[in-house]
């Protein structure tokens, strides 16, 4: 078990109040979020297998991600991050599932360097039905706040004023804006769909429930 974990996140911006400031539009639809929809059509059976499904945890050795220097003795008393996070729960890409490992208990974020604070915690979940045919997301305060202070997202990555981020869309956040700061990057990869878009509505594909999050031998 891992008490006393920091977690410093300086600039990082994991999407907070993302959703409060969206305005429902019913045919809005991003460029990528159509690809994720309308390929499933398309592609039918071979876009469902190739879908990704870890059974282990994916890291680059000390030596070989551009970081460490291989020839440096030192890079020996070091641990593999493939040692260090074996006991973390996964998604199913092979990331480590830190909100999972927070529920579990396996990790502890501190508020501060030396433990003195208790984070802000907001448990306050946030419905942004602007996803076209896509599942509707529902954004959770409370996994974001366990560990990031509020000043991490605002004001200067969301602003805390409805209909204020209404140009958010997945454009945006895969080329590393809004929640895309930190996704892809420290938090669970963008291609993990179900995790953020998560509450189907009248206008989402059954091929939607039928196949996403679910491995293609059905397990």
């Amino acid at each position: 078990m891992m008490r006393g974990l920091v977690i410093l996140f300086s600039a990082c911006a994991i999407s907070a109040s993302l959703l409060i400031a969206c305005t429902p539009t019913p045919n809005s639809a991003t460029r990528s979020a159509q690809y994720v929809v309308e390929g499933g059509v398309g592609e039918g059976k071979r876009w469902r297998d190739n879908r990704y499904f870890a059974d282990e945890v994916k890291t680059e050795t000390l030596a070989t991600d551009g970081i460490h220097d291989p020839a440096n003795d030192a890079i020996n008393a070091l641990q593999e991050p493939a040692e260090a996070l074996s006991a973390f729960p996964l998604d199913r890409r092979g990331g480590v599932d830190w909100v999972k490992a927070l529920d579990l208990g396996i990790i502890e974020p501190r508020a501060d360097l030396k433990g003195e604070s208790q984070m802000q915690v907001l448990d306050m979940d946030i419905l942004f039905k602007d996803t076209g045919q896509m599942p509707w997301v529902k954004f959770p305060h409370i996994a974001h706040t366990k560990w990031l202070a509020c000043s991490n997202c605002h004001p200067n990555i969301f602003i805390m004023k409805k209909g204020a981020n209404s140009d958010i869309g997945m454009d945006g956040i895969l080329a590393g804006e809004y929640c895309g700061r930190c996704h892809d990057k420290v938090a669970f990869a963008l291609w993990t769909c179900e995790r953020c878009h998560s509450v189907p509505h009248e206008g989402t594909p059954k091929r939607w429930m039928e196949f996403m999050g679910v491995r293609p031998d059905g397990k």
